[in-house]
């Protein structure tokens, strides 16, 4: 897996002379995050490259929330095994084709949006009141339209935030509008982080108890935090 360059934060252990299933390892972590009832999660296995182009993927779970994402991997590793997370704000795949797709669909809504005001003008007063409510219409209506779509996706009403705020100059856009870096969302990050990260030590502590396998110290017990505040 290629290190992705928007990391918050990493944890990894390599648990010596111990083997184990990484599907098993896999099922215990989806049992012990569902449990915890963590909100507006969202869990799904993804596949990374383990190098360039050709080579071998490897497959991880991923725990999403809003913009923020758990990549869990599990895997033998020589007489050991490997367990790790990375904690990041995952890009989305073809991007620029989804900014794309939203300027296109944001025309045509203006487009017709312009046409009823129109219509509605001339058969009211003629072709210049026609002009006039299309103008309205479009510098009145459609950034209110953009409101009302915005708020009902950031309560949840509608899905997809996680896409929206990964769309280039579109997620900024809405991140700035309707969900801006608060104390409260940098908590909610940090609480999704924490609830993730004692699940992944609790099946730690679990499939290796009577193993012969060694307790982890304190400070391996520790994610490496990489940066967290602005990506709150």
């Amino acid at each position: 897996m290629a290190k992705p360059a928007n990391v918050i934060s990493h944890w990894s252990q390599l648990i010596e002379n111990f083997q184990s299933s990484p599907q098993d390892f896999y099922k215990a972590f989806e049992t012990a995050v569902t449990a915890r009832s963590v909100p507006e999660l969202h869990s799904v296995r993804v596949e990374h490259k383990e190098g360039g182009l050709a080579s071998a993927k490897r497959e991880y779970v991923r725990m999403h929330r809003g913009k923020h994402a758990f990549d869990f991997c599990a895997a033998p590793f020589g007489t050991g095994f490997f367990i790790s997370w990375w904690f990041t704000e995952p890009p989305l795949k073809f991007g620029f084709l989804y900014l794309l797709g939203f300027l296109f669909a944001l025309l045509i809504a203006t487009n017709i949006v312009y046409a009823i005001a129109f219509a509605m003008g001339v058969a009211i007063s003629g072709w210049a009141a026609g002009v006039f409510f299309g103008g309205c219409a479009i510098f009145v209506g459609m950034p209110l339209l953009l409101w009302i779509l915005g708020n009902l996706l950031r309560n949840g009403t509608i899905t997809g935030e996680s896409t929206v705020l990964a769309i280039p100059l579109i997620g900024r856009i809405y991140e700035w509008t309707f969900a801006p870096p608060t104390f409260y969302s940098m908590d909610t990050a940090i609480m999704f982080q924490n609830a993730v990260h004692n699940a992944v030590l609790e099946v730690y502590d679990c499939m290796t108890a009577n193993k012969g396998v060694r307790a982890l110290s304190e400070s391996e017990r520790k994610p490496i935090m990489k940066r967290f505040a602005a990506s709150a």
